[in-house]
């Protein structure tokens, strides 16, 4: 009796022909005389394989429907115009938020710094004082739009006398110029900016070497609104701009009452012939007309009172050493001319303008590094065009040519073995502010098992605001207090705002990118007193600060 193994499954991988020829295989064993139970258990069999045979080809046939569909699917995706979905963007948090399309036509960053100072210094008139407070608490949003338009607002919510808006800019590049002049695109910008003048004047904050700008700062302009324009490639670049007021140094906005606001007309250049990892070579100068107009000196306090807008080292701790005194003011008020009266009838040519007709201020900077090694200096002068018998008949001391002027010479060492020069940023890194540092590039961060970057550094600068006149300073301070209207006379012939010289030792320490800590310590070396204050005449006083700085 033959034996017909019964079938329960069907092999993995089994096909119709392969389930046909087991059809054919059992019909063959009952021809050749299978029993007839056997037959019939074969056939229930048959019938099954019959069943689970349509039962794949049903199943064949819907993924061929399904699959079928995808592609059509995916055709009408690609062909269908008016149905894309949202471009790529990429986004980083290193440092600050920043946010750009795949495209680079649409970028934007925010950011800010926090600057917290304390210190104590030997202030000549109360022994000593101390004091800590926020120096600078900011909130900044920067980016671009469109691929050509560029945008920056800058707040600052310090209460110490600097809160508001500082920079606030919007500006449009273009590619305007054949390769052979610049490979960069030409800038213009309108908003509050700073004015193109002086190399550490337009140097951020949170990157000049010491914890304040050196005492020529006080003759230098600070942010102003205005518009200007900007070209020049890795190693040059020329700004010029015309701009009017101030939201960081004047008090007052808003035009006097006889409707006429100041404006600025300036510009900086600079070359550097040696632009490489570790070795810099930088020179440039700068040049401001100034138009006083009606402005008095809350309106233009840079200009009429010089010294008075500046924080720098002339106000340590909030105590200002030298400012030309409100009584030389070199402007003449509308309240001085009506007091004077009839007294100006003989001067009528310069009833509007008052006493400063115009000034003019230059500058000259010099930069160089050498591995660790790095040097930098200034130089800016001052020069005003006043009326002398207006100045006279409202009791304005000087002549009708005043000049004042300061310098610094500074350099510094990183002991770790960076090098400024890798922080240079010339047009084509950065178009607001060319000719500046940047991020120092730390070689160990504290962060990845390093000592973080430490440099030590020291300045000496000068800020003279004395012009001349037939006596010197200590005549007179005698005269203002005890002299006769001869002597008197005679001390008014000069403009005694005050004259200093100081010298800074610093040491910074750069743990980690966007982290810094400073302490700096400054001596008075040299101080002649204005003329309304004769008790700082030859005093010394020293300072000592201590600064924490994060930006992002």
């Amino acid at each position: 009796m033959t034996h017909v193994p019964k079938v329960q499954t069907i092999a993995k991988g089994a096909t119709p022909s392969k389930l046909l020829g087991g059809v054919a295989v059992v019909a063959l064993l009952g021809a050749f005389g299978a029993p007839t139970a056997a037959v019939a258990d074969t056939a229930s069999e048959i019938k099954a394989l019959k069943a689970e045979l349509k039962r794949l080809e049903h199943r064949l046939e819907e993924q061929a429907k399904t699959t079928h569909q995808v592609k059509n699917a995916l055709n009408s995706a690609k062909s269908a115009p008016d149905h894309k979905g949202p471009p790529p963007v990429f986004v980083s948090f290193k440092n600050g938020l920043f946010v750009e399309t795949e495209d680079k036509d649409f970028n934007f960053k925010v950011g800010g710094r926090i600057q917290i100072d304390g210190g104590f210094t030997s202030y000549p008139s109360s022994g000593s004082r101390s004091n800590v407070d926020f120096r600078r608490a900011r909130l900044e949003v920067e980016g671009k739009a469109y691929k050509n338009w560029y945008y920056k607002f800058q707040y600052d919510f310090t209460g110490s006398g600097s809160q508001g808006i500082r920079d606030a800019f919007l500006a449009y590049r273009a590619k305007l110029l054949p390769s052979e002049i610049t490979s960069q695109p030409v800038t213009f910008q309108v908003g509050s900016q700073y004015e193109p003048f002086s190399m550490e004047t337009v140097t951020s904050s949170k990157h000049i070497t010491f914890i304040e700008r050196a005492l020529p700062g006080a003759l230098a302009p600070d942010r102003h609104i205005g518009a200007r324009v900007g070209l020049g490639d890795k190693h040059w670049a020329v700004q010029a701009g015309v701009f009017s007021t101030s939201f960081g140094q004047d008090k007052a906005q808003n035009p006097a009452a006889t409707g006429h606001q100041y404006w600025d007309l300036t510009t900086r250049a600079i070359y550097a012939p040696i632009v490489e990892e570790d070795k810099l070579l930088h020179f440039g100068g700068s040049f401001m007309y100034h138009k006083p107009n009606d402005s008095t000196a809350a309106q233009d306090p840079n200009n009429l009172l010089p010294g008075s807008g500046s924080r720098d080292e002339t106000d340590i701790l909030k105590n200002t050493y030298i400012v030309v005194p409100s009584a030389q003011a070199l402007n003449c008020s509308p309240a001085f001319k009506a007091a004077a009266g009839v007294a100006l009838l003989w001067t009528p040519g310069y009833l509007q303008n008052g006493c400063l007709k115009s000034s003019y201020n230059y500058n000259f900077e010099m930069a160089a590094t050498y591995g660790p090694f790095s040097v930098q200096g200034e130089y800016t002068g001052a020069h005003y065009e006043r009326d002398a018998g207006t100045a006279l008949a409202l009791g304005n001391n000087g002549g009708s040519s005043l000049e004042y002027s300061g310098y610094y010479v500074q350099g510094s060492v990183f002991l770790t073995g960076e090098s400024r020069a890798a922080s240079y940023k010339g047009y084509d890194k950065d178009w607001n502010s060319p000719g500046t540092f940047g991020d120092i590039a730390i070689k160990n961060p504290l962060g990845k098992g390093g000592w973080g970057a430490w440099e030590i550094a020291a300045r000496y600068s000068e800020l003279n605001l004395n012009n001349g006149g037939l006596v010197d300073s200590n005549y007179a301070y005698l005269a203002a207090v005890a002299g006769n209207a001869a002597q008197k006379a005679l001390a008014n012939t000069a403009t005694l705002g005050g004259r200093e010289e100081n010298l800074t030792l610093a040491l910074n320490w750069y743990p980690v990118k966007g982290v810094r800590l400073q302490a700096n310590w400054t001596r008075a070396m040299t101080l002649v007193a204005p003329s309304d204050k004769p008790y700082l005449n030859g005093q010394h006083p020293s300072t000592f600060l201590f600064r924490t700085q994060v930006f992002w």
